[in-house]
């Protein structure tokens, strides 16, 4: 009975190393793409310490709390990866919201945007344009203390590999970002990084 379990586990492993490899193999293979790792235990407990910092110090100066739903998303995953991009490699979608403010229904009130939405914006009124690419809703009943939220990203791109499931990805905070290209040799340039998790599919 011990041989038949113990078969079982290396088969379990087997397994798990081959939708590993196949997620490397799909990811590196993405234009703009400069670095793939796979976290260990020391490197997420790094990555997770430097989230909880860069909540506690707060955004916009440290005058409005902050929130990375992304990360936490991720890092609930069994297994989890960063990856380096080059700095001018659009990876992610744009049509979905990247940053934003919330209360604490979760109403938005403020938001970043593409530049399709900028133009959708300008004729109303209760919009305010703090930059080009971020605006504010005025006229809201706003419950509770804003916070700022990066949210859960959309990463299509391990759609179709066999033995994944329940992806999450997250934008990472500047002290993680510095973190990781430091540690992956990329410090000294543009390159921005991004956080992404996910379960294998038991049989």
């Amino acid at each position: 009975m011990g041989t038949i379990l113990a078969v079982g586990g290396v088969a379990a492993a087997m397994d798990r190393d081959k939708v590993k490899q196949e997620v490397r193999q799909r990811i590196e293979a993405l234009p703009g793409v400069v670095a793939f790792q796979f976290l260990d235990k020391d490197f997420k407990r790094e990555l997770v310490s430097l989230e909880k910092e860069a909540e506690s110090n707060g955004a916009c100066w440290g005058l409005m709390p902050f929130v990375n739903k992304g990360v936490w998303a991720a890092m609930k995953r069994e297994e989890q990866f960063v990856i380096v991009i080059e700095g001018t490699t659009l990876l992610l979608g744009v049509s979905n919201g990247l940053v934003f403010i919330e209360d604490k229904t979760g109403q938005v009130v403020g938001e970043w945007i593409t530049a399709d939405r900028l133009e959708q914006l300008r004729a109303r009124d209760d919009v305010c344009f703090v930059s080009d690419d971020f605006v504010l809703y005025s006229g809201l009943d706003i419950k509770g203390e804003p916070r700022f939220v990066l949210p859960d990203v959309d990463f299509p791109y391990l759609d179709g590999v066999e033995g994944v499931e329940n992806v999450s990805s997250g934008s990472i905070s500047t002290l993680a970002d510095d973190y990781i290209r430091d540690r992956l040799g990329y410090l000294e340039t543009k390159h921005w990084t991004h956080l992404v998790g996910f379960d294998i599919t038991k049989d």
